[in-house]
């Protein structure tokens, strides 16, 4: 029991010293680093850059007028038949009962007298 409590003690020695020093090596190394301080060759030519409204018309015009297609593309066929598109007016034509009775409400039997058993879930001790 001893000797597993010192290799557990100098594991975790050993692991708050390594730890400090894998990160400074790593910054040590990273601000090594320097720039490529090369120059262009004099064949190329200047690029010709845009301007910040071509920019911003591009990034966002673009999404934008995708986003306007899809939302076209969904609403337009529901404005050809002359539904509305809110959704409350959707369903109050009739009402859905999933998974109940092929008759609808109107189907349902009548409640019976209660009785004594009630039913549920119940423990006695």
């Amino acid at each position: 029991m001893t000797i597993d409590m010192l290799s557990t003690a100098f594991l975790r020695a050993v692991r708050a010293v390594a730890r400090p020093l894998v990160l400074l090596t790593g910054l040590a190394l990273g601000s090594l680093a320097a720039p490529a301080f090369a120059t262009p060759p004099e064949s190329w030519e200047d690029p010709d850059n845009g301007s910040a409204l071509e920019l911003l018309l591009i990034l966002g015009g673009i999404p934008l007028a995708v986003i306007a297609l899809l939302a076209l593309a969904v609403y337009l066929p529901s404005m050809m038949r002359g539904q509305s598109s809110e959704p409350a007016l959707a369903f109050q034509q009739r009402s859905e009962w999933f998974g109940g009775p092929r008759k609808g409400v109107e189907g349902t039997p009548e409640p019976t007298a209660q009785s004594e058993d009630k039913g549920g879930a119940g423990g006695r001790w």
